[in-house]
């Protein structure tokens, strides 16, 4: 346990000032475009930062507007969400294919390369808890921070 607390922090010495603020805001909330309104934009790596601070936003807000409607389906919609961004794939359904040409599918694109996807995830996994520890106890907060801890665990392995 100490040892991803140890973890954690160091991640947490690398973000950008302007990347906490959109994890846990200190004035009036504004949108992820601000970030992209400002005269002097932001470089790609706390661009990513700041759009996954957002995305897990989105999905937060996406789930309690899932718990309110009585959908019943706000765990699901975070279980899902969160498995795509760590990178969990459903089992892989064998499709029979010709030949080696053209493949049934375009190979995944490279992710830009000041992109840092563990520090993503580790930003994502604080913005869920900092959203589930402002809600009631209930289902919704136990799925909101289970999905924090699996994007914290994928964020400190990668």
């Amino acid at each position: 346990m100490a040892s991803s607390i140890v973890r954690l922090a160091a991640v947490i010495g690398r973000l950008n000032p302007a990347a906490l603020d959109a994890i846990f805001p200190h004035g009036p909330v504004l949108s992820h475009r601000a970030a992209e309104l400002n005269p002097q934009p932001l470089p790609p790596k706390e661009r990513l930062l700041v759009a996954s601070a957002a995305v897990a936003h989105d999905i937060a807000f996406a789930a309690v507007s899932a718990e309110a409607a009585g959908s019943g389906s706000a765990a699901r919609l975070v279980a899902g969400a969160i498995d795509d961004w760590c990178g969990t794939r459903p089992p892989h359904i064998p499709i029979p294919w010709p030949g080696p040409w053209p493949f049934p599918w375009p190979p995944e694109p490279e992710p830009h390369p000041d992109w840092d996807i563990g520090l993503s995830r580790v930003v994502g996994a604080l913005t869920l808890a900092s959203v589930a520890s402002r809600l009631g106890e209930g289902e919704l907060q136990d799925a909101l921070a289970k999905g924090a801890e699996q994007l914290l665990d994928a964020g400190l392995a990668a």
